[in-house]
């Protein structure tokens, strides 16, 4: 009499690849993050200009810069980047619209390798038990490919990459909207500073000559040539003028320094 024991057989198999690809997709977040990070790499540190501590004479050194300067500089702001982006993003839309077809087919494939193992035991009655156990390489692929085509879909091709291409007019009438609007608020802050800096040299002239003024009448007070009702009219005069400049200053210095921000420009040399 005679018995095979099997024991069993072992496969390990180990899958190295594989691969179902059924269309061309676009990560929109995932673009937008890069953008934005790239953006942040690149872009300029903003220093705002201290106009704390300039003298009176100073703002007569100071100059304005061309107004298309500064148009120009203001495209570097985020205003005017995020608007850039949108439009970027639109544009890589449409290169993945005009690639939709690729949705229709589809590739498959896999790869296996693996080693075969067989433990087995024998025995009859004249022979003792004997175990055995083999092992071999196992390797194995397959690949396919499939057809997929929803008539909407077909019929929606040139549709949709028509549409994309709105969109993209539409992203590049926004930004040059927002492109205009900097460019409205630049031209009032510009016109008021200008305004404000004219005043201000003016009111810095009076300072001076309150000055003048009140140490001669303070000489003649010294004197005893004038009284003190005098010296007191003239100490209100200076007074006047150096808040009338301190107003002004404090006006110029706002405009001034939200006009840098905007346009990216700075405005002391």
């Amino acid at each position: 009499m005679a018995y095979i024991c099997n024991l069993g057989n072992r496969i390990l198999n180990k899958t190295f690849s594989s691969m179902n690809h059924t269309a061309f997709t676009c990560g929109i977040a995932t673009f937008l993050l890069c953008l934005a990070i790239s953006c942040n790499l690149h872009a300029q540190e903003l220093k705002i200009s201290d106009y704390s501590s300039l003298k009176p004479e100073d703002y007569t050194n100071i100059t304005l810069p061309p107004l298309d300067v500064l148009f120009e500089n203001a495209k570097q702001g985020a205003v005017y980047k995020l608007a850039d982006v949108e439009e970027q993003l639109q544009q890589r839309m449409l290169k993945k619209e005009k690639r939709a077809w690729l949705g229709f087919f589809s590739l498959r494939g896999s790869y296996q390798y693996g080693m075969f193992g067989n433990d087995a035991t024998y025995s009859d009655v004249t022979t003792p038990i004997i175990n055995t156990y083999t092992t071999a390489a196992q390797n194995s692929y397959n690949v396919g490919g499939g057809i997929n085509i929803p008539l909407d879909a077909l019929f929606d091709l040139s549709a949709r990459v028509k549409r994309q291409k709105l969109n993209i007019r539409s992203a590049e009438l926004q930004k040059e909207m927002k492109f205009d609007e900097m460019k409205k608020e630049i031209i009032i802050l510009y016109a008021t500073a200008t305004a404000q800096l004219n005043v201000l040299k003016l009111r810095s002239e009076a300072i001076i000559l309150a000055n003048a003024q009140y140490a001669i009448t303070e000489k003649d007070f010294t004197n005893g040539t004038i009284d003190s009702a005098v010296l007191s009219i003239e100490k209100g005069r200076q007074s006047s003028a150096l808040e009338a400049f301190e107003s002004s200053r404090s006006e110029l210095n706002k405009s001034l320094m939200i006009l840098e921000v905007i346009t990216h420009t700075p405005i002391l040399k």
